[in-house]
């Protein structure tokens, strides 16, 4: 694989909100982490017209079940309508019996909830928008 090659793969994998992939032939492997906050970034910027407003949302950085509730507390993790910082978890995400914290991508209210509790998701799944 060429550094082009993995330019292109790493710039697909911040348009379509993609935290990390993982590939591998014979002889080569190859494993992107991609930075929360960069990808968002790049996407709202690829994506917006200049003069348009930014949908701001928290996203999904992987796939798994979507937890509204914290799975050991029963507990919700954050409500609607409460005021959120960057890097402040906001939901959980269960992968089997492990349990990845949903992150707030910007400053800003939490809205409802775009999917249901319990629903699976993949990556880059608008799970809360920010107001």
């Amino acid at each position: 694989m060429t550094i082009e090659e993995i330019e292109r793969l790493a710039a697909w994998c911040a348009s379509a909100c993609i935290g990390e992939i993982e590939m591998s032939e014979a002889g080569f492997s190859l494993r992107l982490r991609m930075q929360p906050a960069v990808a968002e970034t790049r996407v709202a910027a690829a994506r917006a017209p200049v003069g348009e407003t930014v949908f701001k949302c928290v996203r999904a950085l992987g796939v798994g079940i979507f937890r509204l509730d914290h799975p050991t507390t029963g507990h919700p993790v954050a409500e609607p309508g409460q005021t959120v910082r960057k890097g402040e978890t906001v939901g959980v995400l269960q992968v089997g019996p492990c349990l990845k914290a949903v992150l707030a991508s910007a400053d800003g209210v939490l809205g409802a909830a775009l999917v249901e509790d319990g629903a699976v998701v993949g990556y880059g799944t608008p799970l809360y928008a920010l107001a």
